[in-house]
């Protein structure tokens, strides 16, 4: 797979489900495959997932892998979550429970995992509007706990904030899968699932976590986490000469914040058809001088285009 870009709605992101690693993971591949058709998918749609996919992504070995796609088929298939959304009649919030896939099977053989996302599913995956969440799969590869994946994505949600505002105890345990009969006592919450995916988190993520307790009394009640992106490592390559210095708007060009970058991620993984569509799109929809630059800047390279034009060009791929 060539694009390891993760996107989910944040309706999922908050979600309580309780789902093992290898559950979790194969979902994430899932996802990675849907993006990659380039053409949207449906309820019907049935995504392939090969051994070798998990295998090279997740650092596992061939036994481990096909393990995963085989036991897939007894346990993924009676998985299910639970998430809020606003109903369109009344307005009011309401509790959605569905299941994460509708069929799923496995081709020995071959080491193949063939799955269809339920109808409720793929709308959260494919059709994202103002917010959504995004990573690199990369970011969870190395992480061995299932808590820890939970916890990173719920973390990342808040990106723009910097910090995750009071979560309650009991909606904490849910979202990250923690059963009521699990860790029942805050000791071994707090040594079995919140300090290892913490420490888990800072070691192999791009981000660095810690979190704060809340009390009422001497009963604590709830969490609240901050968090920094860390620090990219020093480029230590050679600096041109001054004469062979980048110009400045070159520079800008290469610095694209994590949001510009994933609306270009999301284009560049069109078809060229696909892609002059949303061109046209957002010309058409642009007036006087903005419409202006925007014609000399298609003549330019795509990462200049989106430093000015992502929002345009983002609301653009949201009528594909």
């Amino acid at each position: 797979m060539k694009n390891s870009l993760v996107v989910k709605d944040n309706a999922l992101i908050d979600a309580s489900y309780n789902l093992e690693l290898t559950e979790q993971r194969l979902i994430l591949l899932a996802i990675l495959n849907a993006r990659e058709t380039g053409q949207g998918i449906d309820a019907n749609s049935v995504l392939r997932i090969h051994a070798s996919d998990y295998m090279s992504h997740f650092n596992v070995d061939k036994h481990a892998s096909y393990e995963a796609l085989k036991n897939a088929v007894f346990n993924l298939f009676g998985r299910q979550f639970s998430y809020t959304e606003k109903d369109e009649l009344t307005g009011k919030s309401k509790q959605v429970r569905s299941r994460w896939v509708q069929k799923i099977a496995y081709i020995d053989d071959i080491g193949v995992l063939e799955l269809a996302f339920s109808m409720d599913v793929v709308p959260l995956i494919t059709r994202l509007e103002q917010h959504f969440t995004s990573y690199q799969l990369e970011q969870v590869a190395q992480l061995t706990s299932k808590y820890a994946v939970r916890l990173y994505e719920l973390i990342i949600s808040w990106r723009e904030r910097g910090n995750v505002p009071f979560t309650g105890l009991k909606e904490l345990r849910l979202k990250l899968g923690v059963e009521d009969n699990e860790y029942p006592t805050m000791d071994n919450f707090k040594r079995r699932v919140l300090d290892p995916s913490i420490k888990q988190i800072n070691k192999h993520t791009d981000i660095i976590a810690d979190y704060t307790q809340h009390k009422a009394g001497r009963t604590i009640t709830g969490f609240s986490f901050t968090f920094t992106q860390k620090k990219q490592p020093k480029d230590v390559t050679p600096k041109p000469k001054k004469a062979d210095a980048k110009p400045k708007a070159a520079k800008q060009e290469e610095q694209l914040d994590w949001m510009t970058a994933d609306i270009l991620d999301r284009f560049i993984g069109l078809s060229m058809a696909q892609q002059q569509s949303v061109l046209d799109k957002v010309e058409a929809t642009l007036k006087g001088a903005k419409q202006a630059r925007f014609k000399a800047a298609k003549g330019g390279s795509v990462k200049q285009l989106m430093a000015e034009f992502s929002l345009d060009i983002n609301e653009a791929l949201m009528t594909l």
